[in-house]
């Protein structure tokens, strides 16, 4: 049984959770894109002295570097498993969906955690409170998707699971 039946969020709208899984894939390859353009940016010298940033506190000779490829190579993992997750929804493929769900989830744990951090170490600044209570919303918007997906996932293992009923008892 799907916990979704359809994809509703302010973003996408969809009647099925075929088609917002879609809208899902092109949504978290269009975010990868853009926060590996904005990571790409800071690594290079750009301004990374926002407290929201993550990387607010790195060196950027140093450990901006180190973390910054590590978050670009999981954001091109994210953008690839986009690719074969649209692919595994069109051939009824459930194993190229599992992928994605593993990539957003370690992604929805980051956002957890982050807006812990800026909570904790921030919280007297309501600037950092704001910018977690942001992370927040992005990352319950990100679980959104992520059922949606999940739910198109369950559809398929469901159709694909045999219903044999042996009516002879041995």
């Amino acid at each position: 049984m799907p916990v979704l039946e359809s994809c509703w969020s302010p973003c996408i709208w969809a009647s099925t959770v075929k088609s917002g899984s879609r809208a899902v894939a092109v949504y978290t390859a269009a975010m990868g894109v853009v926060l590996i353009t904005f990571i790409l940016y800071q690594m290079l010298g750009g301004d990374s002295t926002q407290l929201w940033n993550p990387l607010f506190e790195a060196d950027v000779r140093g450990s901006l570097q180190v973390f910054g490829i590590i978050f670009i190579c999981i954001l091109t993992i994210l953008i690839v498993s986009s690719i074969f997750m649209v692919i595994g929804i069109n051939i009824w493929m459930r194993g190229l969906i599992l992928p994605w769900l593993i990539t957003m989830g370690l992604i929805i744990l980051f956002q957890l955690i982050f807006g812990l951090w800026l909570l904790g170490g921030y919280y007297i600044y309501l600037d950092a409170t704001f910018a977690a209570f942001i992370d927040f919303l992005w990352m319950a918007y990100n679980i959104y998707c992520w059922l949606c997906v999940l739910s198109q996932y369950q559809i398929i293992l469901e159709m694909q699971s045999p219903n044999i009923e042996i009516l002879i008892e041995y």
